[in-house]
C-alpha cells in the first residue's frame, strides 16, 4: 500500500465525512487504517476537517443519539456509553441526550418491553419483572424509566 500524502489523506477523510457523520476519533481510526500512522499529520488533517465543517462534534453527538434512540431503540445509558467511548466530551453528550425527555423514553421503552412481553416465558410475576428489568438493562434504558414501563405494563397484563 503506498504512503498517502496529507493532502491526499484530507482529501479522502473529507469525502469519507461528507458522506456520514463522524467524530474524530473515528476520523483518526480510519486514517490509521489508511497507513497514516504519524500523529501529528492526524491531528493536523483533522483540526483542517473540523475547520472546513466536515467534523462537528455536536453535530455527531446529536445525529448519533437521534439514530441509536428512534432507529435501534436504545436508551440514554447505552448512548452515553458508547458516545464516552468514542472520547467525546462528557459535555456534548449531555446536552445531546436532553434531547429525549424522559416522557419519550418511557413510551419507547413502553413499546420495547411490550413486544419482549409477548416472548417471555416465566414461572411467576417475579421472574417476569426480574426477564424484563435485565432486557431492559441490556438495552440501556434507565432503572426508573424500566421500573415505570414495567409496572405499566404488567397491570395490563391479565392474571392467569
Amino acid at each position: 500500500m503506498k504512503e498517502l500524502t496529507e493532502n491526499e489523506a484530507y482529501n479522502k477523510a473529507a469525502i469519507y465525512c461528507s458522506r456520514s457523520e463522524h467524530c474524530a476519533s473515528e476520523v483518526c481510526e480510519k486514517l490509521r487504517q489508511w497507513g497514516v500512522s504519524d500523529t501529528e499529520m492526524q491531528q493536523r488533517i483533522v483540526c483542517r476537517l473540523m475547520d472546513g465543517r466536515y467534523i462537528d462534534e455536536a453535530r455527531f453527538c446529536r445525529a448519533f443519539v437521534h439514530d441509536k434512540f428512534h432507529f435501534n431503540h436504545w436508551g440514554r445509558q447505552k448512548i452515553a456509553l458508547y458516545l464516552s467511548q468514542k472520547r467525546l466530551p462528557s459535555a456534548l453528550i449531555a446536552e445531546a441526550l436532553e434531547e429525549v425527555s424522559d416522557d419519550d423514553s418511557l413510551v419507547a421503552a413502553r413499546e420495547l418491553l411490550s413486544a419482549k412481553l409477548k416472548s417471555v416465558r416465566a414461572e411467576n410475576a417475579y421472574e417476569l419483572y426480574a426477564k424484563l428489568m435485565r432486557f431492559a438493562s441490556s438495552r440501556g434504558i434507565e432503572m426508573e424509566i424500566a421500573r415505570q414501563a414495567i409496572r405499566q405494563l404488567l397491570e395490563d397484563v391479565p392474571e392467569d
